[in-house]
């Protein structure tokens, strides 16, 4: 008996050794095994598309993906197109919107092996249509407000661009020339801010395929609206950065997002759909100083608050020195910032696909707007030497729209007004105290 169990016992040392040599010779020597491309092992048994077998594995996209740009020229890296490919599990083990199959939502060819082959017949969005098709079952009043918004339809845009055609013959035609090969390849649908990066931006998946409730600013918002807030995420240009404040901190009503259920023709200026104001958290303001006491009635929060910010030009016909501007006019009775977007560039902006224009068709509409700049400081200071804010704007015609900086006089002449007087010694010192 006790022969027997030494010769068991010797037989399980030997395997273990045998074991041992086998490991040892696979990595001991810097032989690493080759990286996985097969699928993660997911726990939704109803999504085990081959889809997967690519987009389940970042390390094999990341040995296929290069640099790329996005829509604006900018340098996009590698790692940025690998990351925007890649599916997680997180997402397929959602139980709500991980439990279809890939190619349900996609199409394409999950059993082909050639990636071209895989990829026929993909559908890069399927909410482009407003998301009727997958997304009303759950959320249908959205839906329905969503199909009008100006984010989906983008009305406000096709406005602004007929009234800068001015007197351009065929002008409805071009203009929806213009909106189906440009404007609407930008437009926002459910997908390109829930779950994607917005078009233009060109870096596919937000969070590897997650829905976001709330939308990236920086992947979704910045990319389209980069004049309004590019700068907002410095906090050199913006207090509200540096508390910890974003986009949906001031935009966190559903109508500026999803509409109202009604065709808004205007745009983001239609009375009352944008929610966002100043007086929302600051409503103590208008008392809090003397300042604002005699100014609120007739100037803007932004008007003092203010700083430089890119102009159109910063993507229509570039021109640095005019890509950065304040100058305040008047609108509907109030002191504002205003942007300028520069008139004798028009007629080539559509050129690159056939749109033909003619310069004096164009010139019908002001060039100068007001703008509600979004760099905001507590104290910024415009003019060199001033001893108290007031002097930005008393006695300081440079701040102010001038005759000489309007393209078109007849059109923007209602924008001007005078240069608030210097101030006094006397005032000067009494508004140190």
């Amino acid at each position: 008996m006790r022969k027997n169990i030494l010769s068991a016992l010797a037989g399980i040392f030997l395997l273990l050794a045998l074991c041992v040599v086998v490991i040892a010779g696979d990595h001991g020597a810097g032989n690493k095994p080759p990286k996985s491309v097969q699928p993660k092992s997911y726990a939704n048994p109803k999504n085990t598309s081959q889809c997967l077998v690519c987009h389940g594995q970042l390390d094999y996209l990341r040995s296929v993906c290069s640099d790329g740009k996005d829509g604006y020229g900018h340098d996009i890296a590698a790692e940025t197109v690998a990351q925007g490919l890649y599916v997680d599990t997180a997402f397929v083990n959602d139980r709500i919107h991980g439990k279809a199959s890939c190619e349900f939502c996609h199409a394409g060819d999950p059993d082909a092996a050639d990636p071209e082959k895989a990829h026929a017949g993909l559908i890069k969005d399927p909410t482009a249509d407003g998301g009727e098709k997958m997304c009303a079952g759950c959320h249908g009043e959205i839906v329905d407000n969503f199909k009008t918004s100006v984010h989906f339809n983008l009305t406000g845009i096709e406005s602004k661009l007929c009234s800068r055609l001015g007197t351009t013959p065929n002008k409805d035609q071009m203009v929806d020339t213009i909106m189906r090969q440009d404007c609407m390849t930008c437009h926002a649908t459910c997908g390109s801010c829930h779950v994607g990066t917005a078009p233009v931006a060109n870096a596919g998946l937000q969070a590897n395929h997650q829905f976001n409730r709330e939308p990236d600013n920086l992947q979704v918002c910045i990319p389209c609206h980069h004049l309004a807030g590019a700068g907002f995420f410095t906090e050199e240009k913006n207090l509200h950065t540096a508390v910890g404040m974003d986009c949906n901190s001031c935009h966190n009503s559903d109508q500026e997002f999803h509409g109202r259920g009604q065709v808004e023709e205007q745009g983001m200026m239609t009375p009352g759909l944008i929610k966002a104001n100043c007086d929302n958290c600051h409503e103590d303001v208008p008392d809090s100083n003397e300042a604002h006491r005699i100014h609120d009635d007739f100037i803007s929060c932004q008007a003092c608050h203010g700083m430089e910010y890119e102009s159109c030009n910063a993507c229509h016909n570039r021109q640095p020195d005019m890509e950065h501007i304040f100058k305040l006019g008047q609108f509907n009775g109030k002191v504002y910032p205003m942007i300028h977007s520069t008139g004798d560039t028009s007629a080539d902006a559509f050129a690159h696909f056939g749109v033909e224009l003619d310069q004096k068709h164009l010139e019908s509409k002001a060039t100068w707007n007001p703008y509600p700049t979004h760099f905001l400081q507590l104290c910024p200071n415009h003019k060199e030497g001033g001893t108290v804010m007031c002097e930005n704007c008393h006695g300081n015609d440079e701040i102010f729209l001038q005759e000489k900086d309007l393209t078109f006089p007849e059109l923007e002449k209602q924008l001007l007004m005078e240069t608030p007087r210097a101030l006094t010694k006397q005032e000067l010192k009494d508004a140190l105290k």
